[in-house]
C-alpha cells in the first residue's frame, strides 16, 4: 500500500511540474514581427467602407491606416479576417495578432483590458428605419419595437444598458448589413448601430426602402487597439496617427472611401423630413360649393352662415359662405389650419352633415369641392 502511495505522490509531483513548464510566455509583438517577418493585424471584414472583404484580401479607410502603420514598423501587413469581431480581442490576448484595426470604438470597459492608440475617426450610433416608419424618430419612440444590432459592437452595449425605451426587444446580428437586411424585409423596426457605416451600406443597398435618422444615441472614436504591455508598439502606432494627421491624409481617404455618400444621404435625410413635417402638418382649407341641375339644395340659403367640422384637431368654423346670384355655387374657408384625421363636416342651416378624411399630404393647403347633385352630395378633396 506504501508504494502505491508513494507512486501516486511521484506522479501528482511529474504532473504538477509537466504544467508548470508548459505555461505560456507572454506574447510580445517585436518578436513576433521578428520571427514571422510581418505584422499580423486583426480586422472584421463586415463594416464597408472601413473594412470589407476584396477577392482574398481587404480593402477600406482602416486598410489604408494599417498599411501606413505596417511600412513604418518595417515589415509588410498580413491581415487576418475573422468572422466574429469579439474573437479578435482573444486573438490579441493569445498573441496570435499584434493589432487590431477593425473601427473599434474606445470604452471604458476595454480599456480595463486593452491599450487604445490615439483616435483617427469620430463616429456615433444613430437609428435606421424603414422610410414609411415615421412613428421611429427617437430613442424612447423605440419602445416594444424589435431593434437589431451589430453583435458585441457600441450600439449592443448602448442598447443593453440604456433606460429610456421600455421593452425593446434586442435582435443580435453578426453585421450590421445583416441587421439592415433584416430591417428591409420587415422582420425588425430599426436597426441601432454606427451613422458612417449604416449610412454608407443604407446609400448602396437599401436607399429605397430605409433611412437613417438625425437623432445621435452616443459619441465615441476609432483607435487601434493594442495588448496593454505593448507600450513600444502602440507609441509607434501613435507616431503613425500622428503623421497622418499632419498631413490631412485622414481627409484623404474620407474623400477616397466614402465620396459625397454621407453628405447626399444627409440631404436626402432632411428632404424627407421636410416631406414627412408636411404630411402632419395642419392644412389650410378652401371650399367650392357647386350645385348641378336636378339637386334640390337651395344654396343661396347659406350665404352668409358658416360651416363647422370636428375631429381629433379641434372644433373649427368656417368664414362666412358667399354664394352666387344664381344660387349654383359658393366658396368659404377655415382660416385655422386643420390638422389631417377625420372630420365632420356640417352645413347646419341646411341640414347637411358629411365626412371629410384630412390625409397625410406633403402640402399645407387643400381646396375641397362639394358638388350638390340630383343624387346626393359628392366631395372630392384634392
Amino acid at each position: 500500500m506504501r508504494t502505491v502511495k508513494f507512486s501516486l505522490l511521484i506522479a501528482s509531483i511529474a504532473l504538477l511540474c509537466m504544467y508548470c513548464g508548459s505555461s505560456q510566455p507572454t506574447p510580445d509583438a517585436w518578436k513576433a514581427m521578428a520571427k514571422n517577418k510581418v505584422v499580423r493585424i486583426g480586422t472584421n471584414p463586415f463594416n464597408i467602407p472601413f473594412e470589407t472583404a476584396n477577392g482574398t484580401g481587404v480593402e477600406g479607410f482602416d486598410i489604408d491606416l494599417g498599411e501606413e502603420v505596417a511600412k513604418d514598423l518595417g515589415y509588410p501587413s498580413k491581415w487576418i479576417q475573422w468572422q466574429n469581431f469579439s474573437e479578435l480581442f482573444d486573438l490579441l490576448k493569445k498573441g496570435e495578432i499584434e493589432m487590431i484595426i477593425s473601427s473599434v470604438a474606445i470604452t471604458d470597459e476595454r480599456k480595463k483590458e486593452f491599450a487604445f492608440s490615439e483616435p483617427y475617426f469620430d463616429s456615433s450610433s444613430t437609428i435606421a428605419r424603414r422610410i414609411d416608419n415615421t412613428a421611429i424618430t427617437d430613442l424612447a419612440s423605440l419602445a416594444g419595437k424589435r431593434v437589431g444590432v451589430q453583435t458585441a459592437r457600441t450600439a449592443d452595449t448602448f442598447m443593453e444598458t440604456q433606460k429610456t425605451a421600455a421593452n425593446v426587444k434586442v435582435s443580435k446580428f453578426s453585421t450590421l448589413d445583416e441587421a439592415l437586411g433584416a430591417l428591409n424585409r420587415g422582420e425588425i423596426e430599426a436597426v441601432v448601430g454606427a451613422k458612417p457605416i449604416m449610412t454608407y451600406s443604407i446609400a448602396k443597398n437599401y436607399s429605397t426602402n430605409l433611412v437613417t435618422t438625425d437623432n445621435e444615441l452616443s459619441h465615441y472614436q476609432y483607435a487601434v487597439v493594442v495588448r496593454p504591455e505593448e507600450t513600444k508598439l502602440l507609441e509607434k502606432i501613435n507616431e503613425t496617427i500622428r503623421r497622418l494627421k499632419s498631413a490631412k491624409q485622414f481627409q484623404t481617404w474620407h474623400e477616397k472611401w466614402f465620396g459625397t455618400v454621407l453628405d447626399e444621404m444627409k440631404g436626402k435625410a432632411a428632404d424627407l423630413k421636410k416631406i414627412e413635417e408636411l404630411k402632419i402638418a395642419p392644412k389650410t382649407i378652401a371650399v367650392t360649393l357647386v350645385k348641378e341641375a336636378g339637386s334640390k339644395v337651395q344654396l343661396d340659403r347659406l350665404d352668409g352662415f358658416n360651416a363647422t367640422l370636428t375631429g381629433p384637431g379641434g372644433n373649427f368654423t368656417s368664414t362666412a359662405i358667399n354664394t352666387n346670384e344664381a344660387g349654383t355655387g359658393g366658396t368659404f374657408k377655415f382660416p385655422n389650419p386643420i390638422p389631417p384625421g377625420e372630420y365632420k363636416f356640417t352645413l347646419a342651416r341646411i341640414n347637411v352633415t358629411a365626412t371629410i378624411t384630412i390625409e397625410k399630404k406633403p402640402v399645407t393647403n387643400l381646396s375641397v369641392t362639394m358638388t350638390f347633385g340630383a343624387g346626393g352630395l359628392a366631395m372630392v378633396v384634392k
